[in-house]
């Protein structure tokens, strides 16, 4: 979708119908991380989105993840509901391995490689991997240029490396679980960028380090980035994993979403494609989410319940168009006319 016509239709959002989409919960939720329920509602969509044939290859591929022992606790992979609770599961899985001790921290000046496990093609956990390190800025602080690895420019590696028959099985589901995450978050706003400003030249970490007030919290303040990842979590933390996916797809049904962007190329193409994405995510992040009001004396600014149900209206479209582009992904790589490898 071009960055223009994306602004227009997000901002043509009436106050009504931000209105109409702001409940508030009886009791202030704690905010959730995008990958809690956002990643999970976004997979379930995109899973139930596959023809047959790209369904039972990516099953049989999943079946094969180098974590498979850890990741199918207590589900049965031999059935259908088992196989859709798996690859459910695996969009949250490189967020889960953060905390693993099985996995270093290649980013760390001391860091120290882990033993290689029997599957893997590396036992680094891929912090860059989330998002986009790169920054604006309004007050003539130099912004950073984007730098490399990131999302963006190591998802379509591994989308080649999914339609490659020559790559190993267990490598091959270990880069699907990545690439069905990494689509999740190319999609949240402040995945996408940061902002530099005299008072943090280096950035803000993707809005981890600017702090704000919410009517709905029940801490003094949460920094902007917890916000935005619980856009959806907010209101939805109660609600079961397949009423969340539904509300999804009725924030942008698949009639409104733009036929072009389900048409994923091959090669530079795609990675042209994959940027735009992220692209995306950055201009709704200045824009949008770093439009902020003004602090009130020594306190971070209070964000408004307009704000908070724009962001809500935002962000599960966001992650609609991330369901309809994996699902398109997917069956581009693993269909019947995925390019032959």
């Amino acid at each position: 979708m071009q960055i223009l016509k994306l602004l227009v239709c997000l901002f043509a959002l009436t106050p009504a119908t931000v209105s109409a989409l702001d409940n508030p919960a009886p009791h202030a939720p704690v905010v959730r991380r995008w990958d809690a329920i956002s990643h999970r509602a976004m997979a379930a969509m995109a899973y139930d989105r596959l023809s047959q044939p790209v369904r039972d290859r990516v099953n049989a591929l999943l079946r094969e993840h180098p974590d498979l022992t850890s990741l199918a606790e207590g589900i049965d992979v031999q059935t259908i509901a088992g196989m859709r609770e798996l690859f459910i599961r695996v969009s949250v899985w490189p967020d889960r391995i953060r905390s693993d001790a099985r996995f270093y921290r290649e980013s760390s000046a001391d860091a120290t490689p882990t033993p290689l496990l029997p599957g893997f093609p590396t036992m680094a956990r891929r912090d860059g991997w989330h998002y986009l390190t790169r920054s604006f800025s309004l007050d003539g602080t130099p912004p950073i240029a984007l730098t490399e690895p990131n999302a963006a420019s190591e998802l379509p590696k591994m989308a080649d490396a999914l339609a490659d028959r020559a790559v190993p099985a267990s490598v091959r589901a270990y880069h699907l679980g990545w690439i069905v995450h990494i689509v999740g978050d190319l999609h949240q706003p402040v995945h996408g960028t940061s902002r530099s400003s005299t008072a943090d030249p280096n950035g803000d970490s993707g809005a981890n380090r600017v702090w704000v007030r919410t009517p709905r919290s029940d801490t003094d303040s949460t920094n902007l980035h917890a916000v935005w990842d619980g856009m959806v979590g907010r209101v939805s933390r109660d609600f079961p994993l397949d009423e969340v996916a539904r509300g999804l797809e009725s924030a942008l049904p698949m009639a409104d979403a733009p036929g072009d962007d389900l048409l994923i190329p091959d090669g530079a193409a795609l990675a042209a494609t994959v940027k735009s994405w992220a692209d995306e995510s950055a201009t709704l992040a200045r824009y949008v989410a770093y439009d902020l009001p003004p602090r009130e004396g020594n306190a971070p600014p209070m964000l408004s319940t307009d704000y908070l149900a724009r962001g809500e209206v935002i962000a599960r479209t966001r992650l609609a168009l991330a369901a309809y582009r994996l699902a398109a992904l997917l069956e581009a790589r693993l269909g019947d006319r995925a390019p032959a490898k």
